[in-house]
């Protein structure tokens, strides 16, 4: 196992690396996604990845929570990944953007080791291979490698359903936990993790046992999160304030989300619209399809991860979503059985891979 994931991961960060640096030399900078300077002054080659939201993050780990009502502030993002930054940042003497690097690459490989293992016993370990292989070229991988939560995300998130499926429930509740504290989606796991645990009982509420509680410490990492925000702040919902009033993150139909990105389209010619929609139709698309080939609780993981988004009023950063919604890779692995569907799956990610990162490193949003 450890071979085949240090192969796919050690592979797709060097092209990372490598793409990133062609855009560095090659692209003009935008400098729109540098919102913050950087009071440790890193050097150049890393500082390219600090980027968009990784300001937010840096200004948690560096000044702690500000809320600032009625507009943006950093209480819209959860406290476990700058945490676990600011504290390997402190044994590196104050290295924050180096530690943060370090602990992305660190999770995803983590998170690709769970996802093996877990796709192995029920698939077996071709199919394995090309799984952890197909989520580490994804066209927005980028993400896992620079100052944002996909890579710690994804290792909570597959390690939860990892332990779900052996049925060991503590486990799956504390991974479930860690989850909902480094996102709000973590509160997503509950229902797919509560429906694996009914299915091993063969739906059977005479066969229910108090281990199934374990699983009410994944909505935990929210109520820790909103404990603080009550005490700090005076407000347990800051997060959802500053997500509404700041980013304009709405309850929305479902529709209206397809309908907002598409003015936005025709009239501000905003280029994101032409690649979320099909990032949101591939998971729609593959989420039927895995009603019959996956199981019950992989499925509903995948329907709350597509819905949760499109009810907050746009498409936009679909495709880095896409990132953590393990189900989804699983198939595309049962897809590309044959040598030909794989090579061409492989290079087209590739060369939307080449371009986000390219595009991300030189300030230009991506997702």
């Amino acid at each position: 196992m450890l071979k085949s994931v240090l192969r796919s991961f050690t592979v797709s960060r060097a092209l990372v690396a490598l793409f990133a640096a062609l855009g560095f030399f090659l692209l003009s900078s935008a400098h729109g996604g540098i919102s913050a300077p950087l009071a440790e002054g890193p050097p150049g080659y890393l500082s390219i990845w600090y980027q968009w939201d990784a300001q937010w993050y840096m200004s948690i780990i560096t000044d702690g929570y500000q809320w600032v009502q009625g507009d943006q502030s950093n209480v819209a993002f959860f406290p476990l990944y700058p945490l676990t930054v600011k504290g390997f940042g402190w044994v590196l003497g104050g290295r924050y953007l180096g530690a943060g690097l370090i602990l992305s690459s660190a999770y995803l490989f983590v998170g690709m080791c769970f996802l093996y293992r877990l796709v192995k016993d029920d698939y077996g370990e071709d199919t394995a291979r090309r799984a952890v292989w197909l989520l580490a070229i994804f066209p927005t991988s980028v993400f896992f490698t620079t100052l944002y939560t996909e890579s710690l995300f994804l290792l909570n998130s597959v390690a939860a359903f990892y332990y779900a499926r052996k049925g060991r429930w503590a486990m799956a509740g504390m991974w479930g936990l860690l989850a909902s504290l480094t996102r709000i989606t973590g509160l997503l796991l509950v229902l797919p993790l509560a429906w694996e645990y009914l299915s091993q009982k063969n739906f059977s509420l005479k066969k229910v046992r108090p281990a199934v509680l374990w699983l009410s410490l994944v909505p935990g990492g929210i109520f820790i999160y909103m404990v603080y925000l009550f005490f700090g702040f005076d407000r347990p919902l800051a997060f959802a304030e500053t997500q509404a009033t700041g980013w304009g993150h709405e309850l929305t139909p479902i529709v209206g989300s397809f309908t907002h990105d598409l003015s936005f389209l025709i009239n501000q010619s905003e280029t994101w619209v032409i690649y979320e929609l099909p990032a949101t139709a591939l998971i729609v698309v593959l989420t039927l399809v895995a009603v019959k080939k996956l199981p019950g609780s992989y499925t509903l993981y995948m329907v709350m991860s597509l819905l949760l988004p499109l009810t907050g009023g746009t498409t936009k950063s679909m495709s880095r979503y896409l990132l953590v919604v393990f189900p989804m890779f699983i198939l595309l692995a049962l897809f590309s059985r044959k040598r030909k569907v794989l090579i061409a799956i492989s290079t087209l990610s590739l060369i939307l891979l080449a371009i986000a990162t390219a595009a991300f490193v030189t300030g230009r949003w991506v997702a």
